[in-house]
């Protein structure tokens, strides 16, 4: 249910957040006009740094009870066997959730939980560390705040922020490299796709029957990967700045092409691919693509510029036009 999720997705944190900024200025206004008059001394200060800390630790708990209380980061998945289907539109809105929702729909759920509970460690560890980092802020300002410490021993403090934050980033650093070198290309797996020296299907013969032409070389270090999806043969070569993406199952011949962001069918194009492309709407996920299909399979050509990975997309886009033509 919309509304109901953890962080943003959550109706009851977007308005802890918006009114909590709210309520702090509003204390600090109220407090300045109906007290300061009456010559409290720092009465703003202290109601309006009150206010802040309250905050500051309310989204601080609201974190820890979502991470070991409410399963945050946790997988439970339901699912006895990836379904059918490929993901819905709303999974597009970012990597992380289509990666996921691709895992579900086609991979392997198994493999999407272990890699999840691995990455659990390092998330509880770093949080941790970034509550150390607010606490210790929040407590050495009320110490300065309380004139308990002068102000050249509160730039000792400042230093110790400092020194602290740098750990953090080298912690982080570890804590990230660690989890690169435990599983290079472990991502993949959840997709059923691994990246392979000696590929299985001939990219280039493939691809050239597709399009009826031969693509072109490939680089002889291009990055392949391969898997099997859906029950359909899939391939992915990433040459420089080129990625292709393919899925070996027979096609009716069409093509789409992306004009600035909306893809568009060409001439000829069956119905279920017409109408599986107008819900679609105009994004930047889709610039720079190039969609043909033939007999033997759909072969979605991409230049990603700066953005990485993205033939993720591509492969969600093939797999949803199989579906589309499989179900016409």
């Amino acid at each position: 249910m919309p509304g109901t999720g953890a962080g943003w997705d959550s109706i009851f944190y977007r308005v802890f957040i918006i009114g909590g900024i709210v309520a702090i200025v509003a204390v600090v206004v109220v407090t300045a006009v109906l007290f300061d008059p009456h010559g409290i001394k720092n009465i703003t200060l202290y109601s309006g740094f009150a206010a802040v800390t309250l905050y500051m630790l309310g989204i601080l708990a609201y974190w820890w009870v979502q991470v070991l209380f409410q399963g945050y980061g946790d997988p439970k998945r339901m699912y006895v066997e990836s379904p059918d289907d490929t993901p819905e539109i709303s999974a597009l809105r970012s990597w992380s959730t289509l990666s996921e929702a691709m895992a579900i729909h086609g991979g392997d759920i198994d493999e999407l939980k272990k890699l999840e509970k691995a990455a659990r460690r390092p998330m509880i560890e770093w949080y941790g560390w970034s509550n150390v980092l607010v606490l210790y802020v929040l407590a050495f300002n009320w110490l300065y705040v309380l004139d308990i410490i002068s102000q050249p021993t509160y730039m000792y403090f400042v230093a110790g922020v400092v020194a602290l934050a740098i750990f953090m980033l080298v912690r982080t650093y570890f804590l990230l490299g660690g989890a690169t070198a435990a599983g290079e290309y472990a991502y993949l797996r959840p997709l059923e796709l691994s990246v392979v020296e000696t590929p299985t299907m001939d990219f280039k013969t493939i691809a050239g029957a597709v399009v009826g032409a031969p693509w072109g070389s490939v680089a002889a270090r291009a990055t392949v990967m391969e898997g099997i999806r859906h029950d359909r043969p899939v391939q992915i070569v990433i040459d420089g700045k080129q990625t292709y993406t393919m899925i070996k199952a027979p096609t009716p011949r069409f093509t789409v092409e992306s004009r600035e962001g909306k893809l568009v069918p060409g001439k000829g194009a069956p119905k279920a691919v017409i109408s599986s492309l107008k819900e679609l709407r105009k994004a930047k996920r889709w610039v720079d693509l190039e969609l043909q299909a033939g007999p033997d399979g759909i072969v979605v050509e991409r230049t990603p510029g700066r953005k990485q990975n993205m033939w993720l997309y591509d492969l969600w886009l093939a797999e949803r036009l199989l579906e589309a033509l499989e179900d016409d």
